[in-house]
């Protein structure tokens, strides 16, 4: 019963507009895959991240996310940064490579804007086999196709202050996936991504930083949804979070070392799909990177 259930969740889409989009709960920790705009954003001289989702734990064909990212600065002002991605969702499989450059222009002591742009390949392939329909002989479920990597780009813009307050506006993916011939009725759709945030300090030990992400295409309806995280001094932090009539979730992070940073979410489903799993779950590690000191006189 729940391959057919997570099938014609994933399925009942195909013959109108498809909602690929990756789905993950760390845009706080992680905003570079949603908006390259964010290049170069970062408290050292990079940083790293891998993370890992799974979805709707317990369904046979849920979504699982696997996500490797890079964020570094470069010259002044400008910063570079790679993506990997790879969303595996019943019969679906989708697969990221690209890399990012943003630029930062101080508008005055307080704000600043920053731009980026995405370039890399992506690629869609749906493989119906296991997966059971309500009618076996419908050719849009006939045999397994792919797209093929093909070339793709993506954008970004983010205004900041330096208190911590953001607004971002990004579309990640521009170009949507086309089968050619065997497209049949599939229409794709691009989203794009509104992230704003801030953080509010209550006292040296204690920051709140409240956050917001929007997920916005034509004729689909708009996802969002609202964390608050607690920095607790600068080893542990904690957090809540609601994904609109879809899940409730909570979170912790703890700074294991000075370079290592780890972090897990929990989230429960309150949509339908609470009568057959109760749990996803979101991991990722961050590995800091600092610029290396300058050699002293002796040293040299």
């Amino acid at each position: 019963m729940r391959i057919v259930i997570i099938a014609v969740l994933l399925l009942g889409s195909y013959i109108a507009n498809a909602q690929i989009e990756s789905m993950y709960s760390m845009y706080r920790l992680n905003p570079l895959i949603a908006s390259p705009a964010f290049a170069g954003e970062v408290e050292h001289q990079g940083e790293i991240i891998a993370m890992n989702r799974q979805q709707w734990v317990g369904i046979q064909g849920a979504p699982r996310t696997m996500g490797f990212t890079g964020n570094f600065k470069w010259k002044p002002n400008t910063g570079l940064g790679f993506v990997f991605l790879s969303d595996v969702s019943g019969p679906s499989k989708i697969m990221t490579a690209a890399g990012d450059f943003a630029y930062q222009v101080k508008l005055n002591e307080s704000w600043k804007v920053s731009g980026g742009v995405r370039v890399g390949m992506s690629s869609l392939g749906l493989d119906y086999d296991g997966i059971q329909v309500v009618d076996p002989t419908d050719p849009v479920f006939q045999g397994s196709r792919t797209t093929g990597m093909k070339f793709n780009t993506g954008w970004g813009l983010r205004l900041a202050n330096n208190k911590g307050l953001f607004v971002a506006i990004s579309q990640p993916r521009v170009i949507g996936y086309d089968f050619g011939s065997g497209n049949g009725g599939y229409k794709d759709v691009t989203y794009h991504y509104v992230n704003a945030g801030t953080t509010v300090r209550l006292s040296n030990s204690l920051a709140l930083q409240p956050s917001f992400m929007a997920r916005i295409a034509k004729d689909v309806p708009v996802s969002w949804d609202v964390n608050v995280n607690a920095r607790i001094g600068n080893a542990f932090d904690t957090g809540i979070s609601y994904r609109h009539k879809d899940s409730y979730g909570a979170r912790l992070g703890v700074q294991a070392s000075p370079k290592i940073y780890l972090t897990y979410i929990y989230e429960m489903p309150i949509s339908s799909l609470s009568k057959v799993t109760l749990q996803s779950h979101e991991i990722a590690i961050r590995l800091s990177i600092f610029k290396k000191d300058a050699p002293t006189e002796s040293a040299k």
